[in-house]
């Protein structure tokens, strides 16, 4: 997969890409099952129905009937057993191709620069385009075939019918043209009303997830919430349902409404051949396989070419989408692994440091400015909203786009690689991740380049405080958490919590910033918590980032971030000596440590 202009017929490109021969097989297939019930069957069905006739007549022997009828009936068995053959055959195409567009899709999606991320727009297009990438494109690829085979059964019918009634050929032709144009507009109208619905269904697959969703289930019980909230879900789904139905519904009518149309001029061309057959022109069982191939045909034309057609609209479409979503910018490195050593560190400095998110319209850092040295502890404090986490942000460089300066060991951090930067930071944020892996993967991820992990996973798991824990796993370390495999144990929050250390200890980075992961914690267990962490880091450089302040007294110094900006900084002593607003934030939270 690569930047450039997708379009429609690319689905034909990418199917061949992932799997040629089956491919190939799928379109050869096709092409003789949309040859067989139209002429084959045609002349199959003319030959046994005029043999009949003549033994009916007292004409030929017995014995006629049987090659006839051997004939029609082996053009009937190889049309039925070639439908599930086709359907065995997409089976592995689409298989192939979830193989090869899957890892394509995730490979770009782990590359793309942050600011897409955290974008709605860019994220309902992402959504949309990686949600199932090979159904898309195999609906296409099938949308095609089904083009051609309506295509080779029109001309393979058109060909027998020429030869009596040319009109009739002509006429099927003149309007079947206004249908192909109806039934493209109709599939992009389509495609379009589902690309705005994707916003209320981002909303109801949220929401649906806090209905049924398993980390949900003791606030649903305990406040009762499911009703109302069910109510919510049903309200975005019939808006993105309505706004959907109304355009298939007005399109449907319209197409349907052709074929109508075609399916009257079938009938009149079965009315004229009556003539050429009474006349001796036409035999019997020509007549009835012409009529016959002609009602196929119209039905491939009116119901079937109408949805072929929009499908290969849609996957136009789609693959505008998938345009877009190529073309994104791709932060570089982003997928690098980090440096395998960690390069030395000695200080990094922020200068006149202003930058806004991509499409905001305030600065979140204004000016920010301050030097952070080895082995020393940091304090970030202020309101929610201030713009700690953000400084985390452009420190791992997450976003560039900044003005002023930020150095690290005097040298500008966007002059270095991503995965130096990688190296040189470890962080538990927040909102960090629960994977549902072993204990040892679940530790052992913070330091992916490195050796002896049994021992050292052990080591970072009874720092972090989880030795009792690994007691009561059934198999120690090696033992899946969560509840996705049978027999794998469910931990606690503050288990959990403790597994995001570990892996933080764990890796060999020289500053670890743990970014208010105990915001879920009482403010007593939040302060017991970050004395332990500040014992296992004692001369390593580490930066607590906080609303709370119970953290603040085992900084070195206290940076104190507001509206963008650094309003003081120092030790927690001189700080409360000088009736600083951080004096002013402590006094009103002492007693929550107390």
């Amino acid at each position: 997969m690569n930047k450039r202009t997708y379009t429609a017929i690319d689905a034909l490109y990418l199917t061949f890409q992932a799997s040629p021969v089956v491919a190939a097989v799928h379109v050869m297939l096709s092409a003789l099952q949309a040859v067989m019930p139209t002429a084959v069957m045609a002349l199959a069905t003319a030959n046994f129905v005029d043999t009949a006739m003549n033994l009916l007549q007292g004409n030929g022997i017995h014995s006629d009937i049987y090659v006839p009828l051997i004939l029609l009936l082996l053009v009937l068995g190889v049309f039925t057993t070639m439908g599930s053959v086709i359907q065995l055959v997409k089976s592995n195409i689409g298989i192939k191709l979830q193989r090869k567009l899957k890892p394509a899709m995730l490979h770009k999606h782990s590359a793309l620069d942050f600011k897409y991320i955290e974008n709605n727009h860019s994220w309902e297009l992402i959504s949309r385009v990686t949600r199932d990438p090979a159904t898309s494109v195999m609906n296409g690829f099938d949308a095609f075939i089904r083009f051609g085979q309506t295509l080779l059964s029109v001309f393979s019918v058109l060909v027998l019918i020429v030869t009596q009634v040319w009109w009739a050929a002509l006429t099927i032709l003149a309007f079947s043209a206004p249908m192909v144009f109806i039934s493209l507009r109709a599939g992009k109208k389509n495609y379009h009303a589902g690309r705005d619905a994707e916003r209320f269904n981002r909303r109801t697959e949220y929401i649906g997830d806090l209905l049924v969703g398993r980390e949900n289930v003791d606030e649903r019980v305990l406040f009762g919430y499911g009703n109302a909230l069910n109510d919510v879900w049903k309200a975005q789904y019939e808006a993105g349902r309505l706004l959907q139905l109304k355009v298939t519904a007005k399109m449907f009518i319209i197409t349907k409404a052709s074929s109508m149309m075609i399916a009257l001029i079938s009938l009149l061309i079965a009315m004229t051949l009556v003539n050429p057959v009474i006349s001796g022109e036409l035999s019997a069982g020509l007549y009835m396989g012409i009529v016959g191939a002609v009602f196929s045909v119209i039905h491939q034309l009116g119901f079937q070419m109408s949805s072929t057609l929009e499908n290969i609209s849609r996957a136009g479409e789609y693959m505008k989408d998938l345009t877009a979503f190529f073309a994104m910018d791709e932060a570089e490195g982003a997928t690098s692994l980090p440096d395998a050593e960690p390069m030395p560190f000695q200080m990094i400095e922020f200068r006149d440091v202003r930058f806004k998110y991509p499409n905001g319209d305030r600065y979140v850092l204004d000016g920010v400015s301050f030097k952070l040295n080895k082995g020393l502890h940091y304090a970030f404090v202020g309101k929610n909203g201030a713009g700690k986490t953000t400084i985390t942000k452009l420190l791992t460089g997450l976003y560039t786009e900044y003005e002023g300066e930020i150095r690290i060991n005097g040298k500008e951090l966007r002059s270095y690689p991503p995965k130096t930067l990688k190296a040189l930071f470890s962080i538990v944020y927040q909102d960090f991740a629960r994977y549902n892996i072993s204990l040892k993967d679940n530790v052992s991820i913070g330091d992916t380049a490195g050796t002896d992990l049994d021992n050292r996973v052990y080591l970072a798991a009874k720092q972090a405080g989880l030795d009792d824990l690994i007691l009561k796993l059934k198999n120690g370390i090696e033992t899946p958490l969560g509840k996705i495999r049978e027999g794998s144990p469910d931990i606690s929050g503050g288990q959990w919590q403790r597994v995001a250390i570990a892996r933080s200890l764990i890796s060999r980075t020289p500053i670890k910033i743990l970014d208010e992961p105990t915001a879920a914690l009482d403010p007593i267990s939040e302060s017991w918590l970050y004395e332990e962490f500040e014992k296992l880091m004692r001369h390593k450089t580490t930066i607590f980032i906080s609303h709370r302040l119970g953290s603040t007294k085992l900084a070195d110094e206290i940076i104190v971030i507001e509206d963008g900006k650094v309003i003081e900084s120092g030790t927690h002593d001189k700080l409360m000596r000088d009736h600083s607003v951080y004096a002013e934030m402590f006094e009103s939270q002492r007693g929550w440590y107390q």
